[in-house]
């Protein structure tokens, strides 16, 4: 499983709201809180221990995680001082995996430059960023900062962002070391919103896309129906987006359709263990999943 940029899956449709810009800030301390302590908790041979993400230990994930945050910090007290402005000397990288491959070499670098100072300043930088989430209000969310890939994004998107960020994180590393992890049920109903556009972008059919469309409903038993198309040009989800011709019907949880779109479920595994009903969809929902590689 490769490490993904989360960042890639924000909902374009945010609600401004700002009760549910602060449900969004609680949970982006309610994620950091846990795995912090999660992490405190580990020796130093378990942070060594391999995460989800391809090449990535539980150290080099909390890395990415540390410096994220720090990065965001920077880029919102700009923004919302009217500088959307790359920062002096960045040099965008030629192409996506080229940018994804520079900002893992440059996490891992930073992560092993804390040495062991890097729990503690995940713990701080989070305490810090949720100070300057907290002094965000009204127009304040629709300032534009900036983002590497994006060149901007607003205030507001990078609420949900963190909270991608976190929970399909935390779900990395802490799957490393407990076969029976699960995404943070707080952040469930955001990701959900967020997925609908993260399998848009995940979509990758390389030398074999659909010859025609494919129309998968996903039975969510917790939350209702989450519909896919995939066409041979592209991807998209929603509530709702198909009419009675389905070609697979899948019945799981939602937490087993977020870890399925964020490529972090072993299809096998999760179909033996029950976790994923799909009678007479095997052929269909392999290709979903090699559909879904993003890059």
């Amino acid at each position: 499983m490769s490490h993904l940029d989360t960042q890639r899956g924000l909902n374009t449709m945010v609600s401004y709201d700002e009760t549910v810009i602060r449900e969004e800030v609680r949970v982006i301390g309610a994620l950091a809180r846990g795995l912090y302590e999660f992490l405190d908790g580990l020796s130093h041979e378990q942070l060594a221990t391999q995460s989800a993400c391809d090449a990535w230990s539980i150290r080099d994930v909390a890395g990415h995680l540390t410096n994220r945050a720090e990065r965001q910090i920077v880029s919102m007290t700009r923004g919302r001082n009217g500088d959307s402005a790359p920062p002096a000397g960045f040099i965008a990288p030629s192409n996506n995996m080229a940018m994804s491959a520079a900002n893992a070499d440059a996490d891992i670098e930073y992560s092993r430059s804390l040495g062991d100072a890097l729990i503690p300043t995940f713990a701080e930088n989070y305490r810090e960023l949720h100070r300057l989430l907290d002094s965000f209000s009204g127009d304040d969310w629709r300032c534009n900062c900036w983002h590497p890939r994006r060149g901007t994004m607003t205030g507001r998107e990078y609420v949900s962002q963190r909270i991608q960020e976190l929970a399909v994180h935390d779900w990395d590393i802490r799957s490393g070391l407990d076969s029976d992890a699960a995404l943070h049920p707080d952040a469930v109903p955001v990701l959900l919103g967020m997925s609908t556009n993260w399998l848009r972008s995940a979509y990758n059919p390389g030398s074999q896309p659909p010859a025609v469309e494919v129309k998968y409903r996903f039975a969510l038993s917790d939350a209702g129906a989450m519909d896919v198309l995939v066409a041979p040009d592209g991807a998209r989800a929603g509530v709702a987006l198909h009419d009675d011709s389905i070609d697979a019907t899948v019945e799981c949880d939602a937490n087993t359709y977020l870890l399925l779109a964020y490529g972090r479920l072993d299809l096998e595994s999760a179909i033996a263990s029950g976790r994923i009903r799909a009678p007479g969809a095997g052929d269909l929902l392999n290709k979903f999943v090699a559909w879904m590689v993003g890059f």
